[in-house]
């Protein structure tokens, strides 16, 4: 008898555990965004919906399709208004996570972040290729500016990609592949903490910490060599201009 697993099992487990991650980390009736990008085409999808239609067997289908195809697939870390028609700030309806992009040196990154006694355990850690990880934590209790900030000061200390700190970002879902790379990674999830976390469990940081980069330093800097963008800066400039030829789905 042959016990190696089918394509077909291999599917259902990936579907079951992006059905598990987007619910437990949301709310039945959150709107989200859910991003498709191919690189190859240049084409990028952006569909809304609530979890609980986000998760449903044919909508999960069409995203393995695609991801299958080549396509990369993020959803929006915050939920969405009701009239919400795009993805940018002024479309948040509440903030449900803080997170992190770590682009280079994410093992040694992540094992900090555990060892930190002023930080609660991460609620998730997400594999997104070979070193390379997403931190997130499930919050409530933050607005939008306050967990910028956080975001933004946390990144500074903890060497995170301080590009993926905007309330409007898009991140990966576990079980679908990365095709950043000649071989397919999949995305894989651990998830550390069932609990969700308010501002009180995260430290206070100063205000030259939660700036922007260059908001606080010398003019002097203008004559400084230009930063090369982060990947993830890369990656939402193409999302955007490609999301811009058109309007997003609903579902």
């Amino acid at each position: 008898m042959n016990s190696k697993p089918s394509m077909r099992d291999a599917t259902a487990r990936r579907n079951d555990t992006a059905t598990a991650y987007i619910r437990h980390a949301f709310r039945p009736a959150d709107r989200l965004a859910v991003v498709v990008i191919n690189k190859v085409t240049g084409s990028v999808v952006q569909r809304l919906g609530t979890v609980q239609r986000i998760t449903q067997t044919d909508f999960l289908a069409w995203l393995r399709k695609q991801n299958e195809s080549g396509c990369e697939i993020y959803v929006s870390m915050n939920s969405l208004k009701e009239g919400a028609e795009g993805r940018t700030k002024k479309d948040i309806a509440a903030i449900r996570h803080i997170y992190f992009d770590f682009d280079s040196d994410g093992t040694a990154a992540v094992t900090a972040i555990k060892a930190r006694k002023d930080l609660p355990p991460p609620s998730y850690l997400l594999n997104t290729s070979p070193d390379k990880f997403q931190v997130i934590w499930n919050v409530e209790g933050f607005g939008l500016e306050d967990a910028e900030n956080l975001q933004r000061g946390l990144a500074r200390q903890t060497g995170a990609d301080i590009a993926a700190t905007d309330a409007a970002r898009v991140l990966r879902i576990p079980g679908f592949e990365n095709h950043k790379y000649a071989e397919p990674f999949l995305v894989t999830v651990e998830q550390l903490s069932v609990e969700a976390h308010t501002p009180q469990d995260f430290p206070t940081l100063a205000k030259e910490e939660r700036s922007w980069p260059g908001e606080n330093d010398a003019p002097t800097r203008a004559t400084h060599s230009p930063r090369i963008p982060s990947q993830s800066e890369r990656d939402w400039a193409f999302a955007r201009r490609a999301l811009a030829r058109g309007e997003p789905e609903h579902l």
